[in-house]
């Protein structure tokens, strides 16, 4: 019995001593985010959007309310189970129905590690911003990039507002749009030409510097003006002529005879 009982006593102190499992994780919380100095900076940036755009939208605790021409909208509530936080992230300036230019409401919905934007129309539709956007300075067309890599490849839309359906797309993705005015703009572009097979979400693309414009018949062209390196975006020599592209309308859905 004298050789069990302090066997016993050590037993009895390291279970008090084992910590005690960590509370559940709330349902929906993203913990790189929650709290985080991105999170900080991101809250940072809505309440300077809505100083700044009086009239635009308004932030109540959990909630989000859009408003067009100072009158509600629609109003986004966090949800755990699907958007775990919505944010304003930006405004562009684009022309209404009426001809007026008007302030729209780039609202982005935070869950997991993902994140969906999309612009606010007046009748609370959403408009998808997959990625970066730019207005004209006439406010009547809208750019938007889809940055993929695999048998998608990316794409470069233009979108005649508030016509959103009235669109066309080019087969590459461009950032950094700089619109010289309501006719042509200056962008950095990828075409991709082809998944790897052996990884769909590798690709083979080439980076160049473009100007995309509207001719005279009213189409928009994107001509290559030179090669860039892909990481440094420096001029790469690159022993192939340089792309030309017609933009051109989304194909048609295609549904099966039996649905």
């Amino acid at each position: 019995m004298r050789l069990i009982l302090p066997a016993l006593a050590l037993v009895v102190s390291l279970a008090a001593c084992k910590p005690a499992p960590p509370p559940p994780r709330a349902e929906g919380v993203d913990p790189t985010f929650e709290g985080s100095e991105l999170e900080k900076r991101t809250m940072a940036v809505e309440a300077a959007l809505i100083a700044n755009n009086p009239g635009l939208a308004l932030r109540n605790d959990e909630e989000l309310t859009i408003l067009h021409r100072d009158k509600p909208v629609t109003t986004y509530r966090n949800d755990p189970k699907g958007c775990q936080r919505y944010f304003l992230t930006g405004v562009m300036k684009l022309r209404g129905r009426d001809g007026d230019l008007y302030p729209v409401a780039g609202v982005t919905c935070h869950f997991a590690n993902s994140e969906n934007t999309y612009l606010v129309l007046p009748n609370s539709d959403k408009y998808i911003v997959r990625e970066e956007a730019s207005a004209s300075p006439d406010g009547r067309v809208l750019a938007s990039g889809f940055d993929r890599a695999d048998k998608s490849q990316g794409s470069l839309t233009l979108a005649n507002w508030p016509h959103i359906r009235d669109v066309v797309i080019f087969p590459a993705h461009c950032t950094s749009m700089v619109w010289q005015d309501a006719t042509h703009f200056t962008a950095t572009c990828w075409h991709n030409e082809g998944p790897n097979s052996s990884n769909p979400y590798d690709s083979f693309a080439n980076y160049f510097s473009a100007r995309i414009e509207k001719d005279a018949a009213g189409k928009w062209q994107m001509q290559a003006t030179g090669w860039i390196d892909r990481d440094t975006l420096k001029p790469k020599a690159v022993n192939k002529p340089l792309y030309h592209f017609t933009a051109t309308p989304p194909p048609e859905p295609h549904f099966d005879k039996d649905t």
